[in-house]
Order: structure tokens, then C-alpha cells, then sequence
């Protein structure tokens, strides 16, 4: 409650609510309903309460791509990798599957290179299965190889399908709103006024969004 009464203060202080129109976005939407009955109860003209959302629906709304539940990217990303034979007689392709789906998050919420990042991977598991003297691979030595040569294929196939439908998972989110120039991102947001509040932590897509943001005098 401290905290929800300073962010009170510091709205009231900063931000005239008969005519502006304010969006606060919080990490999730807990604060939402303490933060409007406080507003409420120090406010007694008419105002315009904040719009306050989360910041997955905020970025959702500047994307313009629905946000899909982990499970949904899971099976597309399986749909996907059915198409390896190899790959895909593996008894554990759900959690497998689950796992790659995480990673690509993180890849895109960090926007980190993914072609230099799996070109990387595949040379370290090239390595790893590579004895001296030895003859050819074993049919386990050359499935995982295969696996690990088609991870790029997998996460550029799955990015594009869900882009064509609109979807995405959230580092996919983020990073096209990074990948964006300081005027379309600007375009998007338009004349809003923001204020990002209580975060204590923040990936490197998101941070370079908001101080982007901030920096301009939007937020």
C-alpha cells in the first residue's frame, strides 16, 4: 500500500486528470483495482481514471499480436519439428518441445543473434561427438547432430507461422517493438501518457522500449 500511495501522490502531483489521459502499466494487474480505489478515495471532482494495464497487454496492444498461452506455441512449435523424422521418435518431444519454446523466448527478449547463436551450438555438439580415429557416427551421435543443425530452422519456422496468424509468445513481442525505429515505435504509442511503475527487474528488450520512451518525454 506504501508504494501504491506514493504512486498516487506522484500522479496527482504530476498529472491533471480532468483532461489527460494517463495509462499506468504495471508488471501484472494486481495493483490495478488498489491503485483506481485510491485514486478514488483522494480525488472528489470528476476525473478520468487512468487506463492500467500490464505489460504484456501493453505490449500485446503496440504489437498488435495476440499474446498465445505456452502450451499453444508448445504444440505449434511440434507441428514443426514432426517434420523430422528423427526428431520426432523421440518419447520426450512435449518436454523437449517445451524447452526450445523457452529458449526462443529468451532469445528474442535479450535479442540476441539466433543465427550466430545456433551456427555456435552446432559446432560446440560437432565437437563433443568427435573422437579421433573413429569411423562415421552412430545413429544416436548423428540424430543429435541433426537436432541441433535444424534448432535455427525451428525458430525461424516457428516465429513466421505465428506472425502470419498475428501470434506470438511474449520475447517475440518485445523484440519486433525493439527491432522498431524511434518514429514508428513513437507512432505507435502516440500522444499517450505513461507511466511504467514497479518494476524490479526488466529483460533487454523491455528495458530498451521504456527508456526509449522515457527518454522521448512520452513516458
Amino acid at each position: 500500500m506504501a508504494f501504491i500511495s506514493k504512486l498516487t501522490d506522484y500522479i496527482i502531483k504530476n498529472y491533471n486528470l480532468i483532461n489527460d489521459t494517463l495509462t499506468v502499466i504495471f508488471p501484472n494487474k494486481r495493483a490495478a483495482l488498489t491503485l483506481r480505489n485510491e485514486l478514488s478515495k483522494r480525488i472528489v471532482q470528476n476525473i478520468w481514471l487512468p487506463q492500467i494495464l500490464s505489460i504484456e497487454e501493453v505490449m500485446s496492444s503496440w504489437s498488435k499480436l495476440k499474446l498465445l498461452d505456452n502450451i499453444d506455441v508448445i504444440y505449434e512449435l511440434i507441428k514443426i519439428m514432426n517434420t523430422n523424422v528423427d526428431v520426432s521418435a523421440r518419447k520426450n518431444l512435449f518436454a523437449l518441445a517445451a524447452q526450445i519454446v523457452k529458449d526462443f523466448d529468451e532469445i528474442d527478449q535479450y535479442a540476441v543473434n539466433a543465427e550466430n547463436l545456433f551456427d555456435y551450438l552446432k559446432a560446440v555438439k560437432e565437437t563433443e561427438t568427435w573422437l579421433p580415429g573413429e569411423d562415421g557416427l552412430s545413429k544416436t551421435e548423428s540424430s543429435y547432430l541433426i537436432f541441433f543443425k535444424s534448432l535455427y530452422s525451428y525458430y525461424n519456422n516457428l516465429r513466421n507461422r505465428l506472425l502470419k496468424d498475428g501470434s506470438a509468445y511474449y520475447g517475440l513481442m518485445t523484440r519486433k517493438l525493439y527491432e522498431l525505429s524511434d518514429e514508428q515505435l513513437f507512432d505507435i504509442v502516440g500522444d499517450k501518457k505513461i507511466i511504467f511503475a514497479g518494476f524490479n527487474a526488466l529483460t533487454y528488450t523491455e528495458e530498451n522500449i521504456i527508456v526509449r520512451l522515457v527518454e522521448s518525454g512520452k513516458a
